[in-house]
């Protein structure tokens, strides 16, 4: 042999070539011959199942040379450790060629080869013909081919059905090694039924291998991966019994994950604790568990404090740490934070990746920053970064958010164009986009046109449960069962709360009993959605066994389901049974929220008023102190609204005889209705009692203090405004109070505290002051309105037209219609535009001062600009020209009304009866009396007393006598009457007028009749115009606007306010003075002769 040759044969191997020269020579020339054709051919692929060459052995055994079989085997173990394993397949495949049959080395070595080249599924096809011919495996072949299909195959299935054919079949127990990969394998692939399977393969029977570290963790992960973290807690409990492990910081690492996603952070310092004492070294792939768990539950500041920890602790923050922080503060919008971090994370040398800037530009959308998320997307792609589906999915889930849809469509082409496949998250993204903006329709159309997984579905049915569109999630079920998609937990929760608003609850319930069958567990969402929609259709029955099956789990750790069988129980009138479930909360230490025990206490009001409120107070004394004490603050509260004070007020001296605290809440309900209320007895010791406990802290004290002063003395109140604020305290004063003060009447209260409070934070709004100027205009104190419209002005209140409307009509009310029509002139400049009040204010003064013409020009005016007039402006033109005898024009007007979608009302009957009658034409009055009979329209009270009092004129008393007795059967005219003579506590005025009607003392009758119309006349609130404040009450009582257009009327008839005489003599006679009252008492009735 030539020095290159053993060169070439050696040269690999020192311990090769030692072997190469114990063969014979024989066999080392037929090898050399070998060599030299493979090496010739080594550099082209081929497989061992088909040569297109001759076998170079083929050309070796016509030479005469016949090697051993002991001697191929060297040669193909010297291949073999060579790492030559192409070649060794290769020279078997020529042995099988010439006949050559392998005994079982030959087929290890080969087996061998097979594993090396990844041939995985050749080597087991392999294995089992070797076991056909009776050749069983040595134990390390295979280890090497589980090790070899459970890692390089990725088919753990394979790898452990081997494996369990060694247990059962060969009684050859696989290395502890191939366990563990196993194990790793299916919990990698969330296959955890099969990792516990082989666990229990490798402790039980007669291998009993004990478990590591490396199978701990990869169970841990492997049950957090699936969404199961209590198991892995559990497992890690149970190992921890045994005590066949001891874990390393890859094992912590993933038990704090699972901690973190059970919401269990707490404990993770528990763990940290023993972490330290075993000497076990934390990393940062530790620390970066344990911050995405505070980052979880939104925990920020404290992640923030991790963060640091693990720096101050010499831990070198990497790519990941970081971009888990930056990705915690993006989701929970603090994107701010998540820019310092990225900023800081280039000052350390990092760089930021891919995912770090799609995190930070998911927190730019969900701020709404969508022109800055775009910045960072331009600046990744000038970094050379290849963007994907997800940066794009995370700046189309912005643009949804803002509903740009035209936005999105582009981005989606975009990716289209740059052949980025858009993949199933992009289109959930787009289409719970367009759900949210309340376009399913177009969302379902979107879903046809992809393979739709169980978000997409979960999506749609949500999307038409919010529409209520019963048909949308009718057909949404339907290609969801003819998909036969593998349902999810929460996809089963939106299709059961989908089947319930179709109606379809024994469905709803079917699919809620098949959940195990499925291989899901229900959650707490399952059971709220089931208790929800039982309780929703009547079947409480079926609520509570639910409830009670919720009990059982491990899941009755929360309120919400306490919550919705609440709701149920009192929804149906099943108050006992919902406090005795309220008790089994607290029993559980679950503390209720306050929309809990706010519908107990609804509820129970509700079957058993004010009475059973207080018992359940009592019933929950045993609650911890500050739960009670909030309770009972709300049901104070609440009672107060309900108008149950002296209830709520019993409450209050409940929680002072038990010493309790009282919020600052309960004290200002309370003092606030004592002040309604005018009361004088408990006030001072309340107020007393909040100040003691409260002290002058708070600026609400001062507040009611002012308050308190006010309703005794404003001037005192104004005294204590100027000390406070000498001390540099200013408080806002409560608008209730000047709403009291207006109220009472005390509008020079309301007024002087307004202005000479200046100092105070007084936030008032526009409606206020407009209150306050609507009422000094109405009670004549004009000057002071205007101080006060300038007052508003300087605090930079623009007066609006309700404003303007109170001064109109004050100026009118005043008899200044000059300056009202200057300030309606302005009104134009200062970009103020009239209403039909206004028009209205200054028709209706217009016509009472008697300047018509004026008043018609205004109201064809008013009609251009496009408003229509209402009721009360035809009243006071019809009535106007009624008193001047223009009964055409009072008639034009007539038929305009009755043109118009307004109707005549008893009011402009009587002004056009009451214009008849002046003029003298009683047969006009009756006729118009009469038609408008026949239209079911009836005259008022003045109405029939003008025609009454005109036909007594005339002589025509049977006439007269006619009309009393339609009046007497005129019902609104009647129930007027009756009341009237109860509130002068007279006999039965409606009985004396028609024994009156019936003797035919007509006269007399009318004077009964002008009595009781000046006691309607001299009620309050009978200005004769109205402001926007007042409408409402002028659509409801017409009897004070039919007062107000016939004030000149009431002027001439000279009438006296018989209810104030009356009360007047009442009093003097029960204080004995009896000379007085008969002097008051013969005036009255002289007044009333002339009258008559």
């Amino acid at each position: 042999m030539t020095p290159s040759m053993k060169r070439a044969v050696v040269g690999h191997d020192p311990q090769s070539a030692v072997f190469f020269l114990q063969i014979p020579k024989s066999v080392i020339c037929s090898s050399l011959f070998a060599i030299k054709s493979f090496c010739s051919s080594s550099s082209s692929s081929y497989s061992c199942r088909s040569l297109s060459e001759t076998p170079p052995l083929q050309t070796l055994l016509k030479s005469g040379f016949i090697p051993t079989l002991k001697s191929l085997n060297h040669f193909l173990i010297f291949l073999s450790r060579n790492h030559r394993f192409e070649s060794v397949l290769h020279f078997f495949s020529q042995m099988n060629s010439n006949g050559i049959n392998g005994n079982s080395r030959t087929q290890c070595i080969v087996a061998r080869a097979l594993l090396y080249e990844k041939r995985l599924e050749e080597a087991e096809n392999f294995v089992a013909q070797m076991e056909k011919h009776g050749v069983f495996p040595k134990k390390w072949l295979l280890d090497s081919l589980i090790r070899g299909l459970c890692t390089d195959g990725r088919d753990p299935e394979k790898a452990f059905y081997l494996l369990q054919n060694c247990l059962r079949n060969r009684g050859i127990s696989p290395s502890s090694l191939n366990f563990s990969l196993l194990i790793h394998s299916f919990s990698s692939q969330g296959k955890m039924d099969r990792a516990i399977e082989v666990m229990e393969s490798m402790t039980n029977g007669n291998v009993r291998y004990v478990m590591n570290n490396f199978i701990c963790s990869s169970v841990v992960s492997g049950f957090c991966k699936i969404g199961k973290p209590e198991l892995a807690l559990r497992f890690y409990e149970n190992a921890g019994k045994i005590g066949a492990f001891r874990p390393n910081v890859v094992t912590y690492t993933a038990l704090v994950s699972a901690l973190c996603k059970e919401g269990k952070i707490q404990e993770v310092s528990d763990l940290l604790c023993r972490m330290e004492k075993e000497g076990v070294v934390l990393d940062a792939i530790f620390y970066s568990s344990w911050i995405c768990g505070y980052l979880s539950e939104g925990i920020l500041m404290e992640a923030f404090r991790k963060h640091k920890l693990m720096v101050e602790n010499g831990i070198k923050p990497d790519t990941v740490s970081y971009t888990i922080l930056i990705d915690g503060f993006s989701k929970e919008g603090d994107v701010e934070k998540a820019v310092g971090f990225l900023n800081e994370m280039e000052k350390d040398g990092l760089k930021p990746n891919l995912v770090t800037y799609t995190a930070v530009m998911r927190g730019l959308c969900k701020r709404g920053k969508l022109e800055e998320a775009f910045n960072v997307f331009r600046k990744v792609e000038d970094l050379g970064f290849k963007v994907d589906e997800i940066t794009y999915s995370t700046l189309i889930d912005g643009l949804c958010r803002i509903g740009d849809f035209d936005q999105v469509f582009c981005l989606l082409e975009e990716m289209e164009n740059r052949g980025i496949k858009t993949g199933i998250v992009t289109y959930n993204t787009l289409i719970n986009g367009l759900c949210k903006a309340g376009r399913t329709l177009e969302a379902d159309e979107i879903s046809k046109s992809i393979f739709a997984d169980n978000v997409t579905y979960s999506t749609l049915l949500h999307g038409y449960i919010e529409e209520n569109n019963l048909a949308g999630i009718l057909e949404t079920k339907r290609r969801l069962e003819e998909a036969e998609v593998c349902m999810d937990i929460v996809m089963c929760n939106v299709l059961i709360k989908a089947l319930f608003m179709t109606g379809a609850m024994e469905e709803a319930y079917m699919i809620f009993k098949g959940l195990p069958d499925m291989g899901l567990q229900p959650d707490s969402v399952t059971f709220c959605v089931m208790i929800d929609g039982c309780c929703k259709v009547g079947r409480l029955s079926e609520a509570l066994e639910i409830f009670d099956a919720y009990r059982t789990t491990s899941l009755a750790s929360g309120v919400v389901c306490y919550y919705c069988i609440l709701c149920g129980l009192c929804q149906n009138g099943m108050v006992d049974m919902a406090i005795k479930v309220f008790f089994e909360l607290i029993e559980k230490a679950l503390v209720p929220d306050r929309g809990i025990y706010m519908m107990l206490i609804r509820s129970t009001f509700k079957e058993r008023n004010a009475t059973g409120v207080l018992k359940f107070l009592n019933a929950i004394e045993f609650l911890n102190t500050g739960i009670h004490n909030m309770v009972c603050a709300d049901a104070i509260h609440f009672l107060c609204k309900r108008g149950y004070f002296e209830s709520a007020l019993d409450v209050y001296m409940v929680l002072r005889r038990k010493g309790s605290s009282i919020t600052d809440k309960c004290y200002n309900v309370i003092l606030k209705e004592l002040f309604a209320k005018g009361d004088t007895l408990f006030t001072p010791g309340i107020l007393n009692s909040y100040i003691k406990e409260y002290g002058l802290s708070k600026l609400s004290i001062y507040e009611i203090l002012i308050c308190y002063l006010c309703k005794k003395d404003v001037s005192k109140a104004l005294r204590f405004l100027e000390k406070i604020e000498e001390k540099h305290i200013y408080i806002s004063i409560p608008i209730t109070m000047i709403e009291t003060l207006i109220k009472k009447g005390k509008i020079l209260d309301a007024y002087n505290i307004i202005v000479e409070a200046r100092g105070s934070q007084i936030v008032f709004d526009v409606f206020t002051y407009n209150k306050v100027v609507d009422r000094l205009c109405k009670g004549g104190f004009l000057r002071r309105a205007l101080d006060l419209c300038l007052i508003m002005k300087k605090k930079g209140i623009t007066p609006t037209i309700v404003t303007y409307n109170s001064v109109l009509n004050g100026l009118c009310q005043q008899g200044c219609l000059v300056e009202a029509f200057r300030l309606f002139n302005s009104l134009e400049e200062i970009n103020v535009v009239p209403t039909d009040i206004t028009y209205s204010t200054l028709i209706v003064a217009l016509c009472k001062e008697g300047f018509l013409l004026d008043a018609k020009k205004l109201f064809e005016r008013m009609i251009l600009n496009g408003f229509t007039p209402n009721s009360r402006v035809y009243n006071s033109l019809i009535d106007g020209y009624c008193k001047f005898g223009s009964m055409d024009e009072s008639l034009k007007l007539l038929l305009d009304l009755e043109r118009g979608i307004i109707k005549p009302d008893a009011f402009t009957i009587s002004a056009l009866i009451n214009g008849y009658c002046r003029n003298g034409d009683m047969e006009g009055a009756l006729g118009f009396f009469y038609e408008y009979k026949r239209k079911g329209i009836s005259p008022d009270f003045l109405g029939f007393i003008y025609l009454m009092k005109g036909l007594c004129t005339k002589g025509r008393m049977e006439e007269a006598r006619s009309i009393l007795r339609e009046m007497l059967q005129t019902q609104s005219v009647m129930e007027l009457i009756n009341r009237m003579g109860s509130e002068i506590k007279a006999e039965s005025i409606a009985h004396v007028l028609v024994l009156l009607c019936e003797q035919g003392r007509i006269q007399e009758a009318i004077t009964v009749l002008n009595e009781v119309g000046n006691s309607v006349t001299s009620k309050p609130l009978t200005s004769s115009h109205a402001t926007d404040l007042d409408v409402g009450l002028y659509m409801v009582g017409k009897i004070d606007g039919l007062v107000e257009s016939h004030e000149n009327f009431i002027e001439e008839s000279l009438f006296y306010d018989f209810h104030d005489q009356y009360s007047i003599i009442a009093s003097l006679y029960s204080k004995g003075e009896i000379q007085k009252a008969d002097k008051i008492a013969k005036e009255m009735l002289s007044n009333l002769e002339k009258s008559c």
